[in-house]
């Protein structure tokens, strides 16, 4: 996308976002080679934030067991994109739960990712040009938006001179989750796992 395009076509959504307090990160910052987030273009999820995140919110885990709920949230054990988006929305709602001794005896723990009572103690941040690897091909969706490092919505931005920009921007969003043609893997449906959200818009039009 050319710069005078991307101020017109992306940088609306952002700077709305970022008047709404959430953090703004350029996407190529967090490539693999110039950036210890992410080891490699198929991780989806900012695992160092996650992890600051779950401790920040749980001060009183263990090590152990942060590995553990890190390696269940990366790892999703399931065979479609409705169970593994069904699957985090659960953690996300009603949480985890491990055994730890907190000083009276081994027993079940809460786990939050999210802390809905405190909203400051999250974080939000908005990326734009983010490149995962898909099966296929490489996608890069205009904003993604990431809540303690899970990537919970994705904005495709589309400019509105083109023809029918809402109904451009749906498809597109569609092909990037897997959802046009599921047989071809022309998107990147891990990332869909953890979407809570999906938004096109033009200017000021969602």
């Amino acid at each position: 996308m050319s710069q005078p395009e991307f101020l017109y076509v992306e940088q609306p959504a952002l700077d709305q976002l970022q008047k709404s307090k959430w953090s703004y990160l350029d996407g190529r910052e967090l490539a693999p080679d110039i950036s210890n987030i992410r080891s490699s273009f198929k991780e989806v999820v900012l695992t160092p934030n996650l992890e600051q995140a779950i401790k920040r919110i749980n001060p009183w885990i263990s090590e152990e067991n942060l590995r553990k709920i890190i390696r269940e949230i990366t790892m999703i054990q399931t065979s479609t994109l409705m169970e593994a988006n069904q699957w985090i929305w659960q953690r996300l709602t009603q949480y985890f739960s491990v055994d730890q001794d907190l000083g009276k005896g081994r027993r079940g723990q809460t786990v939050k990712l999210i802390d809905f009572d405190n909203i400051q103690n999250n974080e939000f941040l908005c990326v734009n040009q983010f490149k995962v690897q898909g099966t296929i091909q490489s996608i890069i969706p205009d904003i993604i938006l990431f809540v303690n490092g899970l990537p919970l919505g994705v904005i495709e931005c589309k400019s509105p001179y083109i023809t029918d920009p809402m109904e451009a921007g749906i498809n597109q969003l569609r092909r990037y989750a897997n959802l046009r043609n599921p047989e071809t893997n022309e998107g990147c449906q891990k990332l869909f796992n953890y979407n809570q959200l999906m938004i096109s818009t033009h200017r000021d039009v969602a």
